[in-house]
């Protein structure tokens, strides 16, 4: 919880945040070209895809908790690139056995059984012990998260303009005390921890994908002209033509040849890899890779709405822009089956 203890401790968050190199572009992600769907702008996004219902074809599977699987083939595909940020280098080969990966990002509904059926607390939502952080006052150490804010002037430039550690902000109440998820059932789940990720998949009895696999399924995304990214300039204004200003529910944009949702934008996702560093201040909790890029994508900032690009992210850290899903190795398609 290092990272996360940090955060409270606004006289040192300046200083020690900029260790952090997810933060360092957190927002990362350039948005290409857009073809809207007008449909997509209409009231809660009831145009999207409908979670839970039947998504049947010959390489499909429905698990437990409504969790709808696409097969993806065994396959060796050329991961990273030769032309990219540093951490995206070099293009190396990767053989990747198949596997099943959920169509869509896990939900605020099957996030929420989890936690009503096993009692499950997250990161967020536990005030850290002052025994294990002396150096910080005991009344900054207070449970939250990390939500973007979005500023109404010319900011200086630096991602700590638009972050904020706010008290309270978890998974139920995303935007922090007195939000709810009211008509947010199908949304992605947010403010969630790597940890917490793992520990959802243990209990569906599915992993979270390793990169290799994350980035072998996102390939056919590459070409894909829609997804939910910010339109305007950021941070200081999202016109939201692509129907959603934040994150958007689940399958909102058109599926990959692969058949599956969201692969870029709308929220980054955990995977399994340890996302190693120079600039990572070992005292920290370890870093894993986040992929895929998030709703603050935007034209003027970054590049990275590749499948090969990739951050770190602290095992104990949260956000309102990072959720996950799951995949399985175990191939028959009654496994898990409902």
């Amino acid at each position: 919880m290092a990272c996360q203890t940090v955060l409270y401790d606004w006289t040192g968050l300046v200083r020690l945040i900029k260790q952090l190199s997810v933060l360092s572009c957190f927002v990362a992600v350039t948005a290409i070209a857009y073809q809207l769907r007008p449909s997509l702008a209409v009231a809660g996004g009831s145009a999207c895809f409908a979670v839970g219902s039947d998504f049947n074809g010959p390489s499909t599977r429905k698990g437990v908790n409504s969790h709808q699987q696409i097969l993806i083939g065994a396959s060796e595909f050329t991961m990273g690139t030769n032309n990219g940020y540093p951490e995206e280098l070099p293009a190396h080969a990767v053989s990747v056995g198949e596997f099943w990966i959920d169509i869509h990002e896990v939900t605020n509904k099957q996030f929420a059984a989890f936690v009503d059926a096993t009692g499950y607390v997250t990161t967020a939502e536990i005030k850290p012990d002052p025994e294990q952080y002396p150096q910080i006052p005991p009344e900054s150490l207070v449970a939250g998260s990390a939500s973007f804010v979005k500023l109404d002037d010319r900011p200086k430039g630096q991602w700590r303009d638009w972050w904020k550690f706010i008290e309270g902000a978890n998974w139920r109440q995303p935007s922090g005390p007195g939000s709810d998820l009211k008509g947010r059932d199908h949304y992605p789940v947010v403010h969630v921890s790597y940890q917490d990720a793992l520990s959802y998949a243990n209990w569906v009895g599915t992993e979270l994908p390793t990169e290799a696999q994350w980035e072998l399924a996102a390939q056919a995304s590459a070409e894909l002209k829609e997804a939910n990214t910010w339109q305007g300039y950021f941070p200081l204004q999202d016109k939201a033509l692509d129907g959603f200003d934040g994150v958007a529910p689940v399958g909102c944009y058109t599926a990959d040849s692969n058949g599956l949702f969201d692969m870029k934008g709308n929220v980054w996702e955990l995977v399994q890899d340890v996302f190693d560093s120079p600039e990572h201040d070992a005292n920290l909790a370890p870093m894993r890779v986040i992929k895929g890029g998030s709703y603050l994508c935007s034209d003027n900032f970054c590049q990275r709405d590749r499948p090969q690009a990739r951050q770190g992210q602290e095992e104990d850290f949260s956000t309102d822009h990072v959720g996950f899903r799951t995949v399985s190795t175990q191939l028959s398609s009654a496994v898990n089956n409902q």
